[in-house]
């Protein structure tokens, strides 16, 4: 699974690029535009097409994605500790983000898939994971009822190792929006995503992956 995060500004050209991800493979697309007002994020969603609108996750504006049709809504970590998911709408599927092995760990499965960040130092954060980069975290995984995804620092160089270490997915953001030639890297990253990866030796050898 590749994942894009959308960036929190207005990009140029942005639905078009978006379109032409979808048309290249992408998963499914976090929208991360939380000062949108309603009706600016409405807009949003309406100008992409709705062939991939159950591909779309919100990340703000939980009332209004019941409103617009889209049952994804991604909680971050301290919606999560308050208990947010609690008493969820019918059908919606949540994902959430973790910052450290034992807290994926102690998710249940009434978690779709959770991000766990910073695998790399971070590309749109400079200095951000250069001293806690997460990715040997990866072999400690006992947790196997959610899917883990990697994100931080994630590009076309290093996308095939938290694979390597037993992710079952990668996110991207830096590598999409803080270099030029958006389309190109995503095409780079899934190129080299697609190739068959290695699963190096993990420390539990009772959580080999099946």
């Amino acid at each position: 699974m590749i994942i894009a995060l959308t960036a929190e500004e207005t990009i140029q050209a942005e639905e078009s690029i978006i379109h032409t991800l979808f048309e290249n493979g992408l998963d499914m697309l976090h929208v991360r535009k939380y000062h949108f007002t309603d009706l600016q994020m409405s807009k949003y969603v309406a100008s992409i097409d709705a062939t991939y609108h159950h591909k779309l996750v919100m990340h703000s504006h939980p009332l209004l994605s019941l409103e617009l049709g889209i049952n994804r809504i991604h909680l971050s970590e301290s919606n999560r500790k308050d208990g947010y998911q609690q008493g969820r709408a019918r059908g919606s599927i949540y994902s959430t983000s973790v910052h450290h092995i034992d807290q994926f760990n102690n998710l249940d499965n009434r978690w779709d898939y959770a991000f766990l960040s910073p695998l790399f130092a971070s590309i749109s954060k400079p200095g951000y994971g250069v001293n806690n980069a997460l990715l040997d975290q990866l072999q400690l995984r006992s947790n196997f009822d959610v899917r883990l995804i990697g994100l931080g620092g994630i590009n076309a160089a290093n996308c095939q190792l938290p694979l390597q270490y037993g992710a079952d997915g990668i996110a991207l953001f830096g590598a999409l929006w803080r270099y030029p030639e958006t389309i190109q890297n995503f095409i780079s990253c899934k190129k080299s995503y697609g190739k068959t990866p290695i699963y190096l030796p993990r420390t539990n050898n009772n959580t080999t992956k099946e």
